[in-house]
């Protein structure tokens, strides 16, 4: 299993973005003196700033109750319109799943009774590895045995995913295809969102059966200078290079997906879905060369191939929708469906009365799974369904499946490839989020094979995580509370102060094998689990070669 590698860390605040006009609060002046020596800093251009300085800063601005308790109230307000999650939040856990039950609202109802003495946190990263370090074995964490460290870290602070060992592979260092090269990804066990208690952190290595301990100094890269962003830099290695991967050729790059030939099948990386900033133009073009590199691999009598989605953060729904038809243009979808509430039904038939085109709350949208035609009313949109979700009855709207048909007519039209549920594999590490989840949970529904890679060892887990529907954030809902006279009532309760943002899943998506059953809820765990080790770390095409011996027909 690969083992720990980056040792030294960094930390910023983790509101990036007002870090510079907003940071500093209106009663400044009373703390100018723990704030002073950080101000002078970024002044001066400095690279760094000093943990202790930057702690003592951020210890002496007074946590403002009356900010909290707005945003919280509205937090509340957001998540009980519009959450679909919330009430199933309560259950317990499937078997296969690590997670503590939650009653959202009463935990932040806790919140407000807390006593906190600053308001802001940090989030901390890695950049440079002593090159004496590389291919050490981490044995301890400050004296404790690493592994248990980094499992207790990523049980109790990492969140992405319901699969503990999905949570354990994210603490760690992998590779990811994105900005059109491979780069450094996860690595949360040093990417905090709490204030380290301790300024720096201790590791004993093991270097070729040398024992010896190292301490890093936690410390905080600043905003725009050539330190903040070393995470997003190239990641340089003697297997990786413009035109291959280990013995894998490259064939085709497609921006947002590559594509490789090695030995006698074929490799397809995927590395997201999200086509945010991008106009139409730009994602006809996205889609298109995707086309392009599977017509290539057909050409060239490609009959197996390894769909590779690890480290995938997902992104349009209509995007994984087009690529699942791409590979089988005769299934459906996952269908889904909106809670229901007052807030949503308002925004429902609001939008839907505007008519927004393609608009989750907009009814025209769907298609009814029970008569397959678009729903005649929102009445018959809305429906009387009603289900059990922590103990309580909540209401859903009717199961649909999202009409793309609209979105499909700008869209490149594929052509029929070779390939099947037979001569296919997925791969990934569990790190396939969002709308990459749905894309491997559907192909999984129709029996193509699925390999996970780390995690526990002799532990099959998840190949997908969070395979919830379509997600709205506050900002949207902020729009459309403006921008709709008849939802205004809703405005007053429902709007985030501007320098806040919150997203959160409005659908939820279903099983089409297990109609009742709910994708974000379900435990599904890989067919079969490979390792991760000195050179699969650092060399994909290795992993690609183990993960091919799975396809079905060979």
């Amino acid at each position: 299993m690969m083992k720990q590698i980056y040792l030294i860390t960094f930390i910023f605040v983790i509101f990036i973005y007002s870090f510079h006009s907003q940071w500093v609060p209106s009663d400044f002046d009373t703390i100018i003196d723990e704030c002073q020596r950080v101000s002078e800093y970024l002044i001066t251009g400095t690279d760094y700033l000093n943990y202790s300085d930057m702690k003592a800063c951020y210890d002496s601005i007074p946590f403002n109750k009356t900010k909290a308790v707005q945003t919280i109230e509205t937090v509340k307000e957001l998540l009980k319109g519009f959450y679909a999650f919330l009430d199933q939040a309560k259950e317990e856990p499937k078997p296969g799943y690590t997670f503590t039950p939650i009653d959202l609202i009463t935990e932040l109802d806790l919140l407000l009774n807390k006593d906190y003495s600053y308001e802001y946190e940090f989030v901390v990263f890695d950049d440079t590895i002593d090159p004496n370090t590389i291919d050490c074995q981490v044995t301890h964490i400050d004296d404790k045995p690493a592994i248990d460290v980094i499992t207790e870290f990523a049980r109790n602070n990492i969140s992405n995913s319901r699969d503990l060992n999905v949570r354990f592979n994210t603490a760690l260092a992998s590779l990811a295809f994105g900005n059109m090269d491979f780069l450094v990804y996860g690595q949360l066990f040093s990417l905090r969102q709490k204030l380290p208690t301790d300024p720096t952190i201790s590791y004993t290595l093991n270097c070729n059966d040398k024992i010896f301990n190292i301490t890093r100094e936690w410390i905080v890269p600043v905003y725009g200078s050539k330190e903040f962003y070393p995470i997003f830099t190239k990641y340089k290695s003697s297997y990786i290079n413009e035109t291959s991967v280990g013995n894998a050729s490259l064939i085709f790059d497609a921006i947002f997906s590559r594509f490789y030939t090695l030995q006698d099948f074929g490799v397809v990386l995927f590395s997201t879905e999200d086509t945010t900033g991008l106009n139409t133009d730009e994602v006809i073009r996205f889609l298109t060369d995707m086309i392009v590199g599977f017509k290539l691999l057909a050409d060239k009598g490609i009959t197996k191939i390894v769909l590779d989605f690890s480290n995938n953060s997902g992104g349009d729904v209509i995007v994984a929708d087009y690529i699942i038809k791409v590979l089988f243009p005769n299934i459906n979808i996952f269908p889904e469906d909106i809670k229901v509430t007052d807030a949503s039904t308002a925004f429902i038939e609001e939008i839907s009365n505007a008519n927004v085109v393609g608009d989750l709350f907009n009814y025209r949208s769907y298609t009814s799974t029970i008569k397959n035609n678009p729903f005649d009313s929102i009445n018959e949109f809305i429906g009387n369904n009603r289900y059990t979700r922590g103990g309580a009855q909540v209401k859903f709207t009717t199961k649909a499946f999202r009409n793309d048909s609209l979105d499909f007519q700008i869209l490149p039209v594929p052509p029929k490839f070779p390939w099947t549920q037979e001569n296919m594999v997925i791969l990934t590490n569990g790190a396939c989020f969002s709308s990459c989840a749905n894309i491997v949970q559907r192909l999984a529904e129709v029996s193509v094979p699925t390999v996970s890679v780390g995690g526990f060892p002799n532990t099959r887990f998840s190949f997908a995580s969070c395979s919830g529907g379509t997600v709205k954030d506050s900002n949207i809902i902020s729009t459309y509370l403006n921008l709709y006279q008849n939802l205004s009532n809703l405005a007053s309760r429902s709007i985030l102060s501007q320098d806040l943002f919150l997203t959160f899943t409005c659908a939820e998506v279903y099983s089409l094998n297990n109609p009742d059953e709910v994708m974000e809820f379900s435990f599904r765990q890989a067919d079969y689990q490979l390792y991760y080790n000195e050179q699969s770390a650092r060399d994909p095409s290795s992993l690609w070669l183990q993960a091919e011996q799975y396809i079905k027909k060979r």
